[in-house]
């Protein structure tokens, strides 16, 4: 019917509606999928992006850390002293120090009423904190000082020098440092055998030589076997103000005539010439003197047992030889020095002395003492097994013995005899010396000296005390830091 057919005809619009509407709604909802699909891909694209600039803002970030740690120092323990170190390995700076305190009791006898009293006591001989290194390779640099010193010395510089080496073997220095002269003179202060250095050799070094010794130039070259220097020297830093100040020059020559894996041998020649000696005052006419003296091996009691007295000098020659050689752990060394001076403004001849001594040691536990070409001396022994207090090891331990002789005697004469316009009475001092060094580790040693001395000296003038010689006892013992 048509009511019928009417009734179908707007259910079926309906419906189409119906699917009008869902189909509009689907295409909605797709265009809205495809735009959340597209903001979704805009926010993962920013998001990618801000990844990769993380990423290369990390990788800029490491690259410069790395490069700036690169560019850092190094700290490290070289020789167990502190040692900083640029990036490049062309500089470096390293903490140096060497401490010694000394404890000594002197005895003594056959002493005139007018003879030298001597003080026991203690002392820190050495007490030295500085800094060594290089500059960009080719220089290097010390400077070092002291608190310590003998009996008469007090606190100065020990080492404040430039070097360059970048001419091969050949190295210049200069500032203020140990003159370059001999085999004991260039043994270094922690490497002696005993407490102090023999005493003919440290004679010689007094001169123009010794620590803190100022240097125009310092001129030297060495290799594996052989060892040439030359100094023009001038006062010590620690010396007192004088008009023209002492110039002079200090050589030395060493080779190695014999090497193995068990033997070291020597030959050392070393001279120092004094040209300028330092005036006393502004006047021309003024004293320039020169005094050769010695005491006992000992820094304590820094008093002269033996002397010259001051003699009013032109000119002032040394020369010395040395030898020193080791065979597995024993090891035996020994010089001899001529010492003479030119007078000034007299013609009294010119007066001349000498020294000389031999010393040795064994090292019971089995160590070597080492050689250093760089100054052509023998160093300390490095314990194969450092002290520890579980008993496995025990360091090394050393025994030293030493004889001495410095005569200061010239034209002296006899006792009871006045003595004659030219003659000196100096005195001759033989010491003999015996120890034993106990090295626990490479920075720490211990030392145990016994030391005896033979003053012969006569009065300058016949008087109740014509013999102011004596005979003197020294026990030392001393602890020591070096590095």
């Amino acid at each position: 019917t048509p009511a019928l057919a009417d009734a179908r005809d707007d259910k079926i619009k309906a419906l189409e509606q119906k699917l009008d509407s869902l189909v509009n709604e689907i295409q909605t909802l797709k265009k809205d999928e495809a735009a959340d699909k597209a903001a979704a891909k805009a926010d993962k694209d920013t998001l990618a992006n801000q990844v990769v600039d993380l990423k290369r803002a990390q990788t800029a970030e490491i690259a410069d850390a790395k490069a700036q740690k690169a560019n850092d120092p190094t700290l490290s323990f070289i020789n167990e002293r502190a040692t900083f170190t640029s990036a490049d390995g062309s500089s470096s700076v390293s903490l140096r120090a060497l401490a010694q305190y000394d404890m000594s009791q002197f005895s003594q006898t056959g002493r005139s009423a007018s003879g030298t009293d001597l003080s026991s006591g203690t002392n820190f001989r050495r007490a030295r904190i500085g800094f060594d290194g290089k500059i960009l390779d080719n220089w290097s640099f010390s400077f070092l000082y002291d608190l310590g010193g003998t009996g008469t010395e007090g606190p100065r510089i020990s080492d404040a020098y430039v070097q360059y080496n970048g001419l091969g073997p050949v190295h210049i220095r200069s500032g203020a440092f140990s003159t370059p002269e001999g085999i004991e003179d260039q043994t270094a202060p922690a490497d002696l055998m005993f407490i102090e250095r023999a005493a003919p050799a440290d004679l010689a070094r007094s001169i123009a030589g010794s620590d803190g010794r100022k240097n125009f130039l310092n001129v030297f070259a060495y290799d594996d076997d052989y060892y040439a220097t030359l100094s023009w020297s001038a006062a010590r830093t620690a010396d007192a103000a004088s008009f023209d100040s002492q110039q002079g020059l200090v050589g030395r020559a060493s080779y190695r005539i014999y090497k193995d894996a068990d033997t070291n041998l020597i030959l050392s020649g070393n001279g120092t010439y004094v040209f300028k000696v330092a005036d006393t005052a502004v006047s021309p006419a003024g004293a320039s003197p020169i005094t050769y003296q010695e005491g006992p091996e000992n820094g304590v009691d820094g008093t002269r047992l033996v002397t010259s007295g001051a003699i009013n000098a032109r000119k002032a020659t040394i020369w010395g030889v040395e030898s020193a050689g080791n065979y597995k752990s024993a090891y035996l060394q020994g010089g001899y020095y001529g010492y003479s001076l030119e007078r000034r403004a007299s013609a009294l001849p010119n007066p001349n002395f000498s020294g000389w001594y031999v010393q040795g040691s064994f090292i019971l536990t089995g160590e070597t003492r080492g050689y250093n070409p760089a100054t052509a001396a023998f160093t300390s022994p490095r314990p194969a097994s450092p002290f520890n207090f579980k008993g496995t090891g025990w360091g090394a331990w050393e025994l030293t013995a030493r004889y001495s002789v410095v005569d200061l005697n010239y034209n002296a004469g006899t006792l009871g005899t006045t003595l004659a316009p030219s003659g000196i009475r100096g005195g001759v001092q033989k010491g003999i010396a015996a120890g034993i060094n106990w090295y626990p580790n490479s920075v720490i040693r211990f030392l145990v000296d016994y030391q005896h001395l033979d003053i012969d000296r006569l009065a300058s003038a016949v008087s109740p005390f014509q013999n102011i010689g004596q005979k003197v006892d020294i026990a030392t013992a001393r602890a020591q830091l070096a590095f």
